[in-house]
């Protein structure tokens, strides 16, 4: 178990700024400099948007002279991307999507298009680096404890959460199939390794043991934060960043590194006129030092491992990726979720309609 240790002052190691970005040399052709003087990405902004113009836009548009226009999408960007190409409208030029929604871009005609990467696959997280799409934010679901609350022995997995007459609490677990099912596996012994296709029976089984001890069934990340800051409950699976969010409003906040991950990355829209620029975006967003900005900013880990060169020790320890971190996370399946996820949402809702 690791405990939050940073500081609102971590900062990035060799003291890394925009300077160093421009003097790196010019990356794209003056042809094509000409042809796009500016190219559209989508993404879901909020909280991240800031850390995405600091560690991506901005030094981009230093280095290359080529403007970044930044637009809001669905959390799920799947049907505007289909429609802007289908109609050649091409409004966007890159987009922030996940594992997911490559999947059911690549289904039928191909919406997305080679980003031509020039990377060490064995120097990114396992799943990042796909010949059409770069994971470069990639994100965990595991376990976060409120010490103050838990003065005796603490869980170490999901086995121990599990076992309430051991490490008793409040307990609170996100009300939806898509990772709960997972820990419920892990609960009953499960191999990570061997998690898919997931036993569903076995996982709802797990479920029933645990059901009379959660006291919060979360609904939305902003929820799992204030679970934890409020100290409603003693332990939670949560999102590493949500976990985090609540540590920097002054919860005593641990995480167990226990769990699985996901990651959002960037996809170059299939026919865009600006595809050069597009793809040259993309790539300037696999190097390392850029991700490490990004990850100083907002508490998701790099993809590139060679990011925490420039990273602090004390903010790495936040961050799911970060060596030790990432040894207890597995890669969630996309394609499992993309194929079950409605009929096992159905499912868990009946099921916690019978409790």
């Amino acid at each position: 178990m690791t405990s939050f240790k940073p500081t609102r002052r971590a900062v990035l190691k060799g003291g890394l700024t925009s300077a160093a970005a421009l003097a790196a040399p010019a990356l794209l052709s003056s042809a094509a400099r000409a042809a796009a003087e500016q190219i559209t990405v989508s993404d879901v902004g909020g909280a991240i948007a800031p850390a995405l113009r600091k560690a991506f836009y901005d030094p981009f548009e230093a280095e290359t002279g080529i403007k970044v226009v930044s637009v809001a999408q669905e959390p799920n960007p799947v049907t505007q991307i289909k429609l802007l190409v289908d109609t050649e409208s091409y409004i966007w030029d890159v987009s922030m999507t996940t594992p997911d929604h490559v999947k059911q871009l690549e289904a039928g005609p191909d919406y997305t298009t080679p980003l031509e990467l020039d990377v060490d696959e064995s120097e990114y997280v396992a799943g990042t680096i796909k010949p059409n799409w770069l994971g470069f934010s990639v994100f965990s679901v595991n376990m976060a404890l409120n010490t103050a609350q838990l003065p005796g022995a603490k869980p170490q997995s999901w086995a121990d959460y599990w076992d309430v007459e051991n490490f008793p609490g409040r307990r609170g677990l996100y009300r939806s199939p898509w990772g709960t099912l997972e820990m419920a596996l892990l609960a009953d012994g499960v191999a990570p390794a061997d998690l898919y296709p997931l036993d569903v029976d076995r996982a709802f089984a797990s479920l029933d043991k645990i059901r009379e001890h959660v006291s919060v069934w979360w609904t939305a990340g902003a929820q799992n934060t204030q679970i934890l800051q409020s100290g409603e409950v003693d332990m939670t699976d949560t999102w590493s960043a949500r976990a985090y969010a609540a540590y920097e409003a002054g919860a005593p906040v641990e995480m167990v590194w226990d769990g699985l991950y996901s990651v959002d990355g960037w996809s170059v829209h299939k026919g865009t006129p600006r595809m050069e620029a597009a793809q040259e975006f993309v790539r300037f967003c696999a190097r390392p030092e850029q991700q490490a900005i990004y990850s100083s900013n907002v508490a998701n880990g790099p993809s590139a491992m060679k990011a925490y060169d420039f990273i602090s020790e004390e903010r790495a320890t936040v961050l799911p990726t970060a060596p030790g971190n990432v040894d207890g996370l597995r890669l969630m399946d996309s394609d499992y979720w993309g194929a079950n996820y409605d009929a096992l949402a159905e499912r868990f809702n009946e099921w916690l309609l019978m409790g």
